[in-house]
């Protein structure tokens, strides 16, 4: 009987631990998700000023609000002929830590 009851309880501490690490997970999960989303928006926005940068009189920078609680601002610097696109993307991940992804590309428009 005194078996039983220590494989019980030995039983429940790895389910207990099982339990913990799926939560983790979970939360790991949701964070890359965040960051890949984020990550997509900024190089999208990056591609789409890319392609009017040399050809179209570009607002110097913007900002907007992305779906997901996600704040984006992008600029573009003009230098001479060469133009660098920046977009950074802000958001909160568990526990209301602030995080942020970066994409900035340069091109060279010819003259």
């Amino acid at each position: 009987m005194l078996e039983v009851l220590v494989a019980l309880v030995l039983l429940e501490f790895g389910m207990l631990a099982l339990m913990v690490a799926s939560a983790a997970a979970a939360r790991d999960l949701g964070v890359a998700n965040r960051r890949i989303r984020a990550q997509w928006l900024a190089t999208d926005r990056v591609e789409r000023l890319r392609v009017a940068a040399c050809t179209a009189v570009l607002p110097q920078s913007g900002h907007a609000a992305a779906p997901g609680a996600l704040t984006e601002t992008w600029s573009v610097q003009v230098i001479g002929a060469r133009r660098v696109i920046t977009d950074s993307i802000e958001m909160r991940l568990a526990n209301a830590r602030p995080a942020s992804v970066v994409v900035r590309a340069w091109m060279l428009c010819p003259r």
